[in-house]
């Protein structure tokens, strides 16, 4: 139930009204959506070296399959599974195919040799793909200055936001979560997503230390947890620091109901959708002055340089203490997250999909 599942899906069923449409897919643990197909890669419903490797032996047969849509939409697929799409273009020349490029974790931010591996695989062959697609569609700028970067040429590239369902977000239970975690009236900062070392939350820790009003609450889960929760105990802020873990879907408008402001230290966002749903609560935010953070909060949050955690600390203490700031980047919040509300934007998306012809009339 991540961002950009729900994208995907709300977008696969909105197309599903103009047409047929299939989802091909390793593994799928989601709601079945009216009038869209689910098919497994690999045989069954797994997403793991087996499952690509089973897709890659089916190549023939699944690019036989493949060609006869009309559209062929390329959603950050795994490497089994991409032969295929590229032998099913050259059985069906009519076939459009068009990437949805979402992103990848950069290779020096994965951990263990296994999964480093795989990523220089997943991103060789994305590369490779991408400059054979007349057309790639981005979450942001950043995205793309990442793949012109990478030698994609930057005409086939069209920047479009990532959506997310902000309509719930307004109407969270803010109280029942901090009578839960005892925080009281005080300020509270929020960090939703994944706990890895490239997203440097041990930074937001360092941060609310040096200020006895604020607390911080983690909602997330991953590798990094252990060590920041070390961490935490270390600097005595077991009463400021509380870990939630990873947060059913449903539960988040409670979340960002409680907070007063949300931040991220992380070193590494494609596009970063906890900014725009902190915003649809009409919370400030505060990001780093890298990737793709900025863009997406706009005027609505307040940045600092990268890894300076006492310019996060001061950022963090001026909300707290600026009543005026406050109010002002919280009226910005709401009106810059009205721009990313899932329905225009996959009203967008679809009419892209729509308009497509393969490249054929563009001019190189």
């Amino acid at each position: 139930m991540d961002a950009i599942s729900n994208f995907t899906m709300a977008s696969a069923a909105a197309l599903a009204k103009k047409g047929k449409v299939t989802v091909f897919t390793f593994a799928y643990e989601r709601p079945e959506v009216d009038g869209v197909n689910v098919r497994f890669l690999g045989g069954r419903n797994a997403h793991s070296i087996g499952t690509n490797l089973r897709a890659l032996l089916g190549t023939f047969a699944l690019a036989r399959e493949l060609s006869r849509y009309d559209v062929l939409l390329l959603v950050n697929p795994d490497v089994g599974s991409m032969p295929a799409c590229h032998l099913a273009r050259r059985y069906n020349p009519k076939l459009r195919a068009m990437w949805t490029f979402h992103g990848l974790t950069p290779i020096e931010y994965v951990v263990g040799a296994r999964d480093r591996l795989l990523m220089r695989i997943r991103r060789t062959a994305y590369i490779h793909s991408m400059k054979r697609t007349p057309l790639i569609k981005v979450d942001s700028d950043f995205v793309k200055q990442e793949l012109t970067r990478s030698g994609v040429n930057s005409w086939r590239v069209v920047v479009m936001p990532l959506g997310a369902d902000l309509s719930r977000m307004g109407g969270g239970n803010g109280r029942r979560v901090r009578e839960l975690y005892g925080i009281g009236d005080r300020f509270l900062l929020l960090y939703v997503g994944r706990l890895a070392e490239f997203k440097h939350v041990d930074e937001l820790i360092r941060a609310v230390a040096s200020n006895d009003d604020v607390c911080l609450l983690i909602v997330g889960g991953g590798p990094d947890r252990k060590r920041l929760e070390r961490l935490a105990a270390e600097l005595q802020l077991e009463d400021k620091v509380k870990f939630a873990g990873i947060v059913a879907d449903g539960e988040l408008p409670d979340y960002y109901a409680a907070c007063d402001a949300w931040a991220t230290a992380s070193r590494h966002e494609g596009f970063c959708v906890p900014i725009i749903e902190a915003m649809a609560a009409g919370k400030p935010v505060i990001v780093p002055e890298v990737a793709a953070a900025p863009e997406t909060a706009g005027d609505a949050g307040l940045t600092y340089k990268s890894g300076d955690v006492v310019g996060l600390a001061e950022k963090i203490s001026s909300l707290a203490a600026d009543k005026a700031l406050y109010a002002r980047l919280a009226d910005r919040a709401k009106a810059r997250a009205a721009s990313y509300e899932l329905r225009g934007v996959i009203k967008q998306y679809v009419r892209l999909v729509e308009e497509y012809d393969g490249g054929k009339s563009w001019k190189h």
